[in-house]
């Protein structure tokens, strides 16, 4: 765990997604919170040690399952989302199985069993308070700026804490070789990233990766755009869809870890591909626009 501020922690140690914490005045403020459930016994005892006073909230950036699966593993505390999170785990009354899918089976690649039988029947909770754009908590001495910018995902939110000058990105923010544009938005995604960079903070807790600053958003834009661009001459030459996304121009974008295991290396492959038929279809309606 690596103590940001005064009152503010993250961990970028566990598998997949990072996570971070703050000390209030009235409790602890979780934000995001670990997939494995020995990671997450882990990171509560960690973090228990800084209050006395528990955990007040847990703020969730995202419905992707690195965001949310973990929340099962966390009891006695209020959980805030997005709308849209509330949605898309209400709509499978929690057991959200794409979602965890990817981790169960990764586990079980990697001989974790036991965890990920508990994944499996785990009950993922829906947060009890929503917003659909933002929300401000006021815990003393902090202060909470919540805000749903998307990009990554129609949900994907982030934390800005002004006292310290710190964001906790969530997925607007990765230091990741290839991000995942399942359901991105690209253009959505861009325009989230000037919004952090015209921000700066002095750090920026990413949704994977090391502890940065605004260099990694010049990095993601950068990876953005070029594979825009690449895909914007596909598109003017007249290519298909099916024809764009086996181009081996796009192979420079992609990188799976395969010691993670077979499925976790082919559901890394689908991602890419899905995200590549997201920015096609963007380039095909800018030109058509």
């Amino acid at each position: 765990m690596r103590q940001l501020t005064e009152h503010l922690y993250a961990e970028t140690a566990y598998d997949w997604a990072n996570v971070g914490a703050a000390v209030t005045d009235l409790g602890l403020v979780l934000i995001d919170c670990p997939v494995r459930p020995s990671d997450s016994q882990h990171w509560q005892k960690d973090i228990r040690a800084l209050s006395p006073k528990g955990f007040k909230y847990l703020i969730g950036t995202d419905y992707h399952g690195d965001h949310t699966t973990g929340s099962a593993f966390v009891g006695d505390v209020t959980f805030i989302a997005p709308q849209r999170v509330y949605e898309e785990i209400s709509r499978t009354a929690g057991k959200h199985p794409f979602a965890k899918a990817l981790f169960v089976n990764t586990l079980r690649d990697q001989g974790h069993t036991k965890e990920a039988d508990q994944i499996e029947a785990a009950v993922v909770p829906a947060p009890q308070i929503c917003f659909e754009e933002s929300m401000i908590l006021h815990l003393p001495p902090l202060t909470f700026e919540i805000r749903r910018l998307g990009g990554h995902s129609p949900a994907c939110s982030v934390v800005y804490v002004p006292e310290e000058n710190v964001l906790f990105s969530g997925d607007v923010v990765m230091d990741s070789p290839t991000p995942g544009m399942r359901d991105a938005n690209v253009r959505q995604w861009l325009a989230a990233l000037d919004w952090v960079e015209k921000l700066n903070p002095s750090r920026i807790v990413p949704g994977h990766g090391e502890l940065c600053g605004v260099e990694v958003v010049r990095k993601l834009r950068n990876y953005l755009q070029d594979m825009g661009g690449v895909m914007e001459k596909i598109v003017r030459a007249g290519r298909s869809m099916e024809e764009a996304i086996k181009d081996p121009a796009f192979d420079r974008f992609f990188w799976a870890d395969a010691t993670k295991g077979a499925f976790w290396t082919q559901e890394r492959k689908e991602t890419f591909r899905k995200g590549l038929e997201t920015v096609y279809k963007e380039a095909k309606a800018a030109m058509a626009g």
